[in-house]
């Protein structure tokens, strides 16, 4: 039997560094309400985890003894950071259970910003077009080498190494202002350093997912989404053959695949050896002099994504033919939710052929008058 955990606020886990970080409320309340649909994602022997007692920054003890652990098999979180291996040891989970210090260390290193950078040049070195690949950011640790890359780069973002949907970016269009160098400063101070690259005109986000053993690493899919004021906006459900096609008129499937197992070498040679779990690489289409190129190498998650998840649950739940939408919704306004969601599965309830969902609104986590974030499933009738 698996435990899991969801800890959504693992990215700034990452960025604070320390076993005793507390998730902002926003961040706690999201986990609090949507945890549920990770059983969605397993089998259904496998465990959630007790709720998270974020007032008190602790979880819930599972069990007072130690040897009633024996059964399980694994603790499954969103992410391994220092802070959740803290809190589930807390709650009086072994150790054989948990990494250790020095592999959470590791962990948070691969889990830079950097890594990326180092990813592109890999990328640049190994694949067979490697004009094609877009220059790597740049890691800047002082207020002189930022003002310097924007006098080369006019347009440019900056990035917290650490950092998650989107937050932790600055944007500079010419010229730096004392704002914009005093936010620089801060996240130099915080973080060591600030990544550098310049701005891109987007026009389609996707990512490819893989899955890490020791030694070894697995393609599981292609992700298809959208942001949202620079947040998690949403997964298409499709098949990855049809997400391909999507692609196509930007990009040629032969160079998406290549790319692919060139992706998968780096992996497996400067990932896989030293990480266990999964991994999403955000890239996509942007704009550039009239012609449609491809950034193959954004980012790098190394934890579970909205992206792996909708893929597996559409794998898992959904009929072949189903064409829909993976979101989170939120509505801070107490009984909102509940009720929204109400009239939505009465107006399109779900159907089901073959024992599959074929279409109507699926809500995989239970909503009450004061749940106010949800996971949710729409298929198109």
């Amino acid at each position: 039997m698996k435990f899991l955990v969801y800890n959504p606020e693992h990215d700034y886990a990452l960025a604070d560094g320390g076993p005793n970080f507390v998730a902002l409320k926003s961040a706690a309340q999201f986990a609090f309400d949507c945890a549920p649909f990770m059983r969605y994602l397993f089998e259904d022997e496998d465990a959630l985890f007790p709720t998270y007692r974020y007032e008190k920054g602790e979880f819930r003890k599972m069990y007072k003894s130690s040897e009633r652990y024996a059964s399980v098999t694994e603790i499954v979180p969103w992410g391994w950071d220092a802070a959740v291996a803290q809190q589930l040891r807390r709650a009086g989970v072994p150790e054989n259970l948990l990494p250790d210090d020095r592999r959470l260390q590791l962990w948070r290193d691969l889990a830079h910003r950097k890594t990326s950078s180092q990813a592109l040049d890999f990328l640049r070195e190994h694949h067979p077009e490697p004009g094609s690949i877009p220059e790597s950011p740049r890691y800047l640790t002082s207020v002189q080498e930022v003002e310097d890359f924007v006098k080369t780069h006019p347009d440019a973002i900056f990035k917290s190494p650490y950092s998650g949907n989107g937050r932790g970016h600055l944007y500079v269009h010419g010229n730096t202002n004392p704002t914009f160098l005093r936010q620089c400063t801060g996240v130099i101070k915080r973080q060591g350093g600030i990544m550098a690259e310049k701005q891109y005109t987007v026009v389609q986000d996707f990512a490819m997912e893989f899955s890490c053993t020791i030694g070894d690493v697995n393609f599981r899919g292609y992700s298809l989404f959208k942001t949202q004021h620079y947040g998690y906006g949403g997964n298409l459900l499709m098949p990855d053959e049809e997400i391909l096609r999507f692609l196509s008129p930007y990009i040629n499937v032969d160079r998406i695949l290549a790319m692919k197992e060139c992706i998968l070498d780096y992996l497996k040679r400067n990932i896989a050896p030293y990480y266990e779990g999964d991994i999403g690489v955000d890239m996509f289409v942007y704009q550039e002099d009239g012609k449609m190129k491809w950034h193959p190498f954004v980012e790098m998650n190394m934890r579970k994504t909205m992206g792996l998840a909708a893929h597996d649950i559409y794998a898992k739940y959904c009929h072949p033919q189903a064409r829909g939408i993976f979101e989170i919704l939120y509505e801070p306004r107490y009984g909102k939710l509940k009720k929204e969601l109400g009239n939505q599965r009465n107006q399109s309830p779900l159907k089901l052929e073959d024992g599959l969902w074929r279409s109507g609104t699926v809500v995989l986590n239970p909503v009450t008058e004061a749940t106010q974030y949800a996971v949710v499933v729409r298929l198109d009738a």
